[in-house]
Order: C-alpha cells, then structure tokens, then sequence
C-alpha cells in the first residue's frame, strides 16, 4: 500500500519498527510515509477521530473502526 498522499511505495523496513504512520482516514485504513510525516505536519490534522475520546489511535477490523484507547466500535 503506498502513501495515501504522495503515493511513495514503502520498502521493506529494516530490524525494529517501520517509521511508516498506519492511520485511518476516512474510514480507510492509510500509510504515510517518513518524508510526508516530517514535510507535512498537518497530516495529523486529516486522521478520523473516535467520536467516545478523541483519539486518532484508530485501526480498521472486519469492516469496523475500533480505537486503540477506548476500545470504541464505530
């Protein structure tokens, strides 16, 4: 899957975690890329929010959006 805003195609990361954002935008479950996540901060401001706490810690399952922190289906 590439980057949902400057369609960068991820490479096969490294050992350790992938400097690649997984968010939900939309309802779609996205990735952004480290150069879109430094070059354009904003990007924080387009993820969906739980609507329970507000939480951009979303991922999608089976069709649902479920919040890492509450624990929130929508």
């Amino acid at each position: 899957m590439p980057c949902y805003r400057c369609e960068r195609v991820q490479t096969d990361p490294g050992k350790g975690s992938s400097p690649w954002a997984v968010a939900v935008v939309k309802r779609n479950q996205v990735l952004v890329c480290p150069v879109c996540q430094q070059e354009h901060p904003e990007w924080v401001e387009e993820l969906d929010r739980c609507p329970h706490c507000n939480s951009t810690r979303l991922k999608m399952m089976l069709g649902s959006v479920i919040c890492k922190s509450c624990g929130a289906d929508s």
